[in-house]
């Protein structure tokens, strides 16, 4: 294809059907013709136009028509085992599926300048990460790695901990300050705007699971927790998700401007589901 500097780039997705939304409405700009018709015609479904909207709400896509997406699109080698990955990241059974091509994912993005480079994704690949972050703040760290990984809950090794103190300082979200000592760049950060979806929810899981964890085995560690289970209408969920959305920024800005020096780290986790169809 000509024009294929203006196809966005698979490696800049985490969520396969977000890349063919994108790359229909690019072809469409090139192509005014281009139309669900037409991409169905490529993949060999010339009497159906459902097809891609069924997979866009949320419809498996087989490994035989992953095949086909690949050859419509033009991906060269590397962009279609990209893709493939991708795909089976996006539609994966469990937990252990997602952690797998999570790390294949990783391994094989070739966008290093993009904001969702290598050093992001591993960044979210690990819990401790931000643990380790939050707790230089309060840690004067001096190149101890076998003490700064005690100081964690549950414990990470020194190796674990070093990779870690670096892939931050890559990132620019630690830096060293006036006194020579590493520090958090900033109190809080956020994840990048393009990193939603499985992504972002496997890095939520995580810290579920974690929580899970303290709760069974150091339940006199945790200062607070609650359950509610409510019925509730349309509206008024959305008021609720407004009011949990408020309660956030609140709490960054309560722990930006904490005038006292911090003595500990902790997660905060909130997470509104449904249990009724």
């Amino acid at each position: 294809m000509k024009t294929r500097e203006k196809i966005p780039s698979i490696y800049a997705y985490n969520d396969f059907r977000r890349f063919l939304v994108d790359y229909q409405s690019a072809r469409q700009k090139i192509e005014p013709t281009f139309s669900k018709s037409q991409f169905s015609r490529s993949l060999l479904l010339p009497n159906t136009r459902s097809y891609l909207n069924d997979v866009l709400r949320g419809k498996k896509v087989s490994e035989t028509f992953v095949e086909r997406i690949i050859a419509s699109v033009g991906f060269d080698k590397h962009e279609a085992q990209f893709f493939r990955t991708l795909v089976r990241f996006n539609q994966a059974g469990n937990s252990e599926e997602r952690e797998l091509f999570f790390e294949h994912l990783i391994a094989l993005n070739r966008t290093p300048k993009h904001i969702l480079d290598k050093d992001i994704l591993v960044y979210y690949s690990k819990w401790y990460h931000s643990v380790l972050r939050a707790l230089l703040e309060i840690h004067r760290f001096d190149g101890d790695y076998a003490r700064l990984a005690k100081r964690l809950s549950p414990p990470i090794t020194p190796r674990e901990a070093k990779k870690a103190v670096d892939l931050m300082i890559r990132l620019g979200i630690v830096a060293k300050n006036a006194s020579g000592v590493y520090k958090p760049a900033e109190k809080s950060i956020a994840a990048p705007e393009n990193m939603r979806d499985d992504l972002l929810r496997q890095y939520q899981l995580r810290f579920l699971s974690l929580a899970q964890t303290v709760l069974a085995q150091q339940p006199g560690t945790v200062p607070y927790s609650s359950t509610n289970t409510v019925s509730i209408s349309e509206q008024g969920l959305k008021r609720l998700l407004a009011l949990t959305r408020k309660f956030q920024d609140q709490v960054r800005s309560l722990v930006h401007k904490d005038e006292n020096r911090a003595a500990r780290v902790f997660n905060i986790g909130i997470v509104i589901y449904p249990l009724s169809k």
